[in-house]
């Protein structure tokens, strides 16, 4: 819910990148997501994140 700056989110993919997962975990009841492709959700959201902060090049933009 707090804006991270573009390399941090960057370092949280990277960290993330090599796991294969099908699940994430909220804060909050009902924030938990089940999901085959919730790996390519959550790169979607965070380059979601970094178009938001206005950040229209940066590497992990170019993330498959």
């Amino acid at each position: 819910m707090i804006p991270l700056p573009p390399d941090t989110i960057y370092d949280m993919w990277k960290a993330v990148k090599p796991y294969d997962f099908t699940a994430t975990h909220g804060l909050f009841t009902g924030w938990d997501i089940r999901d085959e492709n919730v790996k390519k959700s959550v790169l979607e959201s965070m380059k979601i994140q970094l178009r938001n902060q206005g950040f229209a090049e940066h590497a992990l933009l170019d993330e498959e």
